[in-house]
């Protein structure tokens, strides 16, 4: 049986969802999901952040070579015409 504070939670979820736009509740699905991750399996939900922390360190680091690269190569036609 559900205690009195659990049904109000519930209540006010619902209450507060009520009307909303669907893109809105698109957001608050998500965040469901992830709540639920994060509660219901702690291992799988630090592996999963884990994996996006590394991925947008890669993306940022291989954005970094490519704007080095452009910088280091920008006047290479110049310095080096071609004969």
């Amino acid at each position: 049986m559900e205690n009195t504070q659990t049904h109000t939670y519930r209540q006010l979820i619902y209450e507060g969802i009520n009307g909303l736009a669907p893109e809105a509740l698109v957001e608050i699905v998500d965040f469901v999901y992830f709540v639920r991750k994060r509660t219901l399996q702690p291992h799988d939900f630090e592996e999963d952040l884990r994996t996006a922390l590394l991925n947008k360190e890669l993306r940022d680091l291989s954005r970094e070579e490519e704007q080095h690269m452009d910088k280091e190569f920008e006047d290479y036609d110049k310095l080096n015409p071609r004969e």
